[in-house]
């Protein structure tokens, strides 16, 4: 069987917020994997979509502050442990440096 040109991915989003940064990384609510879109990796690399991504997720989240994370998979539903094939973090929050 002939493979696709590209390979399918899932991603997760993870925020921890500056008022609790005891408290670890936090899902965004909704299902915790989500795939890629596939037509996202038809002209762009996975980072490239990652990092278009997190710059736009940032704008919508400029109120709060803290990290936000991203982390790629190559399955639907990985098990715990199981390490990410792409991850960025950024900060939120004004006067934070951009991406």
């Amino acid at each position: 069987m002939k493979k696709p040109y590209w390979q399918p991915y899932w991603y997760r989003v993870r925020i921890r917020t500056a008022a609790e940064q005891w408290a670890g990384w936090k899902g965004l609510g909704g299902p915790e994997f989500e795939q890629v879109p596939n037509v996202a990796l038809r002209d762009s690399s996975l980072e490239a979509w990652a990092t278009a991504f997190l710059q736009e997720a940032r704008s919508e989240l400029d109120d709060l502050r803290g990290d936000l994370l991203i982390e790629c998979f190559d399955e639907p539903a990985p098990s715990a442990g199981t390490a990410p094939v792409y991850s960025a973090q950024v900060p939120l929050g004004p006067g934070r440096p951009h991406l």
